[in-house]
């Protein structure tokens, strides 16, 4: 190397390594070697979870991707707490109201609903029979050789969604319709409000 004042340190052209075709070559990368005890998996660049937050947080991620829009939509809380008198036309107000804040008002509403939901021990026994019934159903469900009749009718897997829904839906009216009323005219006085 030598040094040239106007382009600095220059390295001349007989101390540069030349490459040619007698160069060794690097060993596969990749080779079918066995992993040591406790490490497994394949070598795809996906990280894999390193705690339970990460793998909950993996879990979740489609459905961030897919519904994270909406949480862009969310107005800010104390713009949405504030309390003033109405004024002129009370219809077009509270429809401009609920377009401007919707994701709010859902956001209220689920919170009450579980937290009502929560507290009310009756509807955690029901919600919790009604899971275990369906993951029940769904896994008896995939089985071919299942058949359910009817009236002397048989019941494809279509057929049998729609049955176990209905059921679903009559039994939560049932028993969390209370809770899901109360809730949903609270929203409606806050609405209103």
């Amino acid at each position: 190397m030598g040094w040239n004042p106007r382009r600095g340190l220059v390295q001349r052209a007989a101390c540069r390594p030349r490459l040619s075709a007698a160069m060794a070559k690097p060993e596969s990368v990749g080779a079918a070697t066995e992993l040591p005890d406790g490490v497994k998996g394949t070598m795809d660049g996906e990280k894999p979870p390193m705690s339970n937050i990460e793998e909950i947080k993996k879990v979740l991620e489609p459905y961030k991707e897919r519904y994270g829009h909406y949480l862009g939509k969310l107005r800010p809380w104390r713009e949405f707490m504030r309390i003033s008198k109405p004024e002129g036309d009370i219809k077009r107000r509270l429809e401009a109201n609920l377009t401007h804040y919707q994701i709010n008002y859902a956001a209220v509403f689920l919170v009450q609903m579980l937290f009502a939901i929560v507290s009310n021990p009756q509807c955690l026994i029901v919600i919790c029979v009604l899971v275990l019934v369906w993951m029940a159903f769904l896994k008896k469900n995939d089985d071919p050789n299942w058949k359910v009749s009817v009236g002397g009718m048989d019941l494809g897997k279509t057929q049998r969604w729609m049955v176990l829904s209905v059921v679903t839906a009559i039994v939560l009216l049932c028993v969390v319709g209370q809770v899901f009323f109360s809730v949903a005219f609270f929203c409606a006085v806050l609405v209103i409000v």
